[in-house]
């Protein structure tokens, strides 16, 4: 498989789908931290995981009493965490192996909004709409950090989960050391963006750690130098007109960030200039909402109400002739 030493721009032409998967609408998606397998949840209480190597899904799991939300591989790919959009607030944590729940992480009294875990050891994050961030241990039930807020944030690890990056009241960035976060950040940004017209959704470090990207419910996507906290490109050629939650992805070698658009297409910028760097139509011409690069390898997934497995190279073209 192509690996990030790989000039990526040139092969941004030769990015092709495969046959899509139909299913309810994918509220997220993720890869697990070696590109191999794919999972993801949808809006009828289901979650998918799918087998990269072979292009073929691999498991079904029901989630009909609890219903999932913002799910993501835990430190061990054959496990995975999800939100509650039933019964309660909890997050879950779920053997893909045997489909059996090993811990309950319990603290939020309201939706859960986000989970990122950590790349380096067994902690994640944990944001919601009761304007708090929890930072939790896998080996243990209670949360190991809280942290009360005037809004909800989002917030991210960086990739050597050294720290995270917490966004705040669609203007703020603060930075935190994961061994002192208690004592506060260490850095803030802002205020970046003043308006009121739409909100920021989620944001996610780039693989090389130099920026941070911002995503909204517009058509506005945010490049912040996360050593400076200047704005480095607003991104917006790209439509959104139902206002909603846009998730883009950085390219692994970070020179491109992807997004879906409502005009049908899939928008290619190139970090360093800002300018679009390439289009590929949509499958459908569908709004992909979610479009999420392999943090290893020259493939992505994107998803509306289908999931499409992008490739460009001889070793993932077995994707287009496998069935779904």
């Amino acid at each position: 498989m192509t690996s990030v030493e790989v000039e990526i721009t040139g092969n941004l032409q030769k990015l092709a789908p495969t046959k899509p998967d139909s299913m309810a609408i994918v509220n997220s998606l993720t890869f697990s931290s070696n590109g191999e397998q794919v999972i993801m949840s949808t809006d009828d209480d289901s979650m998918y995981l799918y087998d990269m190597r072979a292009g073929t899904r691999s498991r079904n799991i029901n989630s009909k009493k609890y219903g999932c939300s913002h799910v993501k591989f835990a430190s061990d790919a054959m496990c995975a965490l999800h939100g509650s959009t039933k019964v309660d607030n909890t997050i879950r944590y779920l053997s893909l192996t045997d489909n059996k729940y090993l811990r309950y992480f319990q603290g939020h009294d309201k939706m859960v909004t986000g989970i990122n875990v950590s790349p380096s050891d067994e902690m994640f994050l944990s944001v919601a709409e009761d304007k708090t961030i929890r930072l939790w241990d896998l080996k243990t039930y209670n949360c190991i950090g809280l942290m009360n807020l005037s809004s909800t944030p989002i917030a991210t690890f960086d990739p050597e989960g050294l720290l995270f990056a917490a966004g705040l009241d669609n203007n703020l960035i603060k930075l935190y050391d994961l061994r002192s976060f208690d004592k506060g950040p260490f850095s803030s940004f802002g205020p970046l963006d003043n308006t009121d017209t739409y909100e920021w959704t989620s944001m996610r470090f780039s693989p090389c750690g130099k920026y941070i990207l911002i995503c909204t419910n517009s058509n506005v996507l945010f490049i912040i130098d996360a050593f400076s906290g200047a704005i480095k490109h607003v991104l917006q050629d790209h439509q959104n007109t139902k206002q909603i939650p846009l998730t883009a992805s950085f390219t692994p070698d970070a020179t491109h960030v992807m997004v879906g658009s409502s005009d049908g297409l899939i928008y290619f910028y190139d970090v360093e200039s800002g300018m679009v760097a390439h289009r590929i139509p949509a499958p459908n011409n569908q709004t992909c909402h979610i479009t999420e690069f392999s943090p290893v390898h020259f493939a992505a997934a994107t998803a509306d109400t289908k999931l499409t497995l992008w490739c460009a190279n001889d070793e993932l073209k077995a994707f287009a002739s496998q069935p779904q």
